[in-house]
């Protein structure tokens, strides 16, 4: 038994010396630069990358994909520390000059020192956004030099956010920087709807002889979708939810992250002027982004017209400007505005709002009150109109009944418009859309909108009192 040990001691102790004696030569091959100089070689690495291009970098930023859509920048990077930079964050897309360094933080990090473009991401004042902004940063952690593109990370969303540089193979980047960053900028209005088109964005996958059509459900003050789909699960029929941020491009769109549906990755869309809408195409399968007539799914969020919550809606232009009010539904107003001072008894008066009281009264009738401004008198006028409700298959239908007061009466022909667009023939679609926001305001109170089956370019945003 003693020899049994020692031998075993023996053995140990031989395997002991290998090991250490081969953890010695591979930390010598492994480890022959200290920690210090290999955190300086890849800030030089990174450096040397970004000044290799004298044209720039093209950049694309999400800076929180799973909430806000993304931007593009061009940046050209110079020895001297500085970075000449435009974006299509907004109209101003001047190229501005500002400071940049790579540093040692928790990696080697690029870090935009001053103020420039990309600062506008991480601005809690925007409009709309007010306390948060697009919750972007100034540091990107260097992930790597992959297939020509230099890929960062967001320190601040790591798993949400990416920023992309890719070189931008000008030939001037003084003048194409702009160009392109104005072309992308109106990629991001060739996707809203126009005063004539219809307001229902529809994400349509095309495999084969299988159709999917999903409301595209997008976002357009955070450039974010949520498209939503019916799906078979389990032999039942189910709404399945899926969310990505956008950014244009010159050519089209990019979606972050990538949709993966029917077994494809749809990330990369092209603008097709034609008829206006972005197309994918993957392995023979289509996705495209259109406007069509009617939404893919019609929620049941009318059902709860009239019940606390759902009392009394209202739509102020002094309460700011949302996306989801149509440029169609603007333009009726407009229309408003005009009939009222084509008739001399109204000539001064304007347009202020209305409210909507989805709880019907004892006879079964409801009531829209339209506001008017009369600056002679300093107050505000009064048109107040009836109408009997009806739900059907998931349509509020409202049927005109009467005006209610002698202003109702006496301005009954200019406000025709109004009066049509409640009394829609095919119905009103209606959808809850969370908490109301503009770009003035941000209530608690729940916000939703009413659109026009019979003039699907006529939708119109606001908010519940109660």
């Amino acid at each position: 038994m003693k020899n049994i040990y020692k031998y075993s001691w023996l053995i140990c102790f031989a395997l002991f010396l290998a090991i250490t004696s081969c953890n010695k030569d591979n930390g010598e091959e492994l480890f022959s630069e200290s920690p210090a100089d290999r955190i300086a070689n890849q800030n030089s690495e990174l450096l040397e990358l970004l000044l290799s291009e004298n044209q720039g970098y093209k950049a694309v930023y999400f800076s929180k994909n799973d909430e806000f859509g993304g931007f593009t920048y061009y940046m050209n990077f110079n020895e001297d520390g500085t970075v000449r930079m435009t974006s299509d964050f907004d109209d101003d897309t001047d190229i501005q000059t500002s400071s940049y360094e790579v540093r040692t933080g928790t990696t080697t990090d690029l870090v935009f020192t001053t103020r420039n473009h990309i600062q506008k991401v991480s601005n809690p004042d925007h409009p709309g956004l007010i306390g948060t902004g697009f919750k972007g940063t100034s540091v990107f952690q260097f992930f790597g030099y992959e297939n020509g593109a230099l890929v960062f990370r967001d320190v601040r969303n790591k798993d949400t956010a990416q920023l992309t540089l890719v070189p931008t193979n000008f030939s001037n980047f003084e003048i194409e920087s702009v160009a392109s960053a104005e072309t992308s900028l109106q990629q991001r209005q060739n996707i809203l709807p126009t005063a004539s088109s219809s307001v229902f964005q529809i994400l349509k996958i095309e495999n084969g002889n299988e159709v999917s059509n999903f409301n595209l459900n997008y976002d357009a003050l955070k450039l974010h979708a949520k498209p939503s789909v019916i799906v078979e699960e389990n032999g039942v029929n189910a709404i399945k939810e899926f969310n990505f941020g956008l950014a244009f491009t010159e050519s089209g769109l990019i979606i972050s992250p990538a949709l993966e549906f029917g077994g494809e990755v749809y990330e990369v869309f092209a603008y097709n002027e034609a008829n206006n809408s972005y197309v994918a195409n993957v392995n023979g399968t289509t996705a495209t982004i259109l406007f069509d007539s009617a939404p893919a799914i019609i929620k049941e969020d009318v059902n709860a017209l009239g019940t606390p919550g759902h009392q009394v809606f209202g739509y102020f232009p002094v309460d700011g400007a949302n996306p989801l009010t149509s440029p169609g539904f603007d333009t009726l107003v407009e229309t408003l505005n005009s009939n009222l001072q084509n008739d001399p008894a109204t000539s001064n008066w304007s347009f202020y709002g209305f409210q909507y009281y989805a709880t019907p009264d004892s006879d079964g009738n409801v009531l829209l009150v339209v506001f008017l401004l009369n600056p002679t008198l300093g107050r505000l006028e009064q048109a107040a109109y009836w109408f009997t409700p009806e739900i059907t298959d998931n349509k509020l239908y409202l049927s005109f009944t009467g005006f209610t007061n002698g202003t109702g009466n006496s301005v009954f022909n200019s406000m025709l418009p109004i009066l049509i667009f409640f009394n829609s023939q095919e119905g009103l679609y209606f959808t809850d859309e969370g908490s109301f926001s503009s770009d003035l305001f941000s209530y608690s109170n729940l916000s939703s909108t009413f659109t026009s089956a019979d003039q699907p370019n006529l939708r119109v945003y606001g908010l519940w009192y109660n």
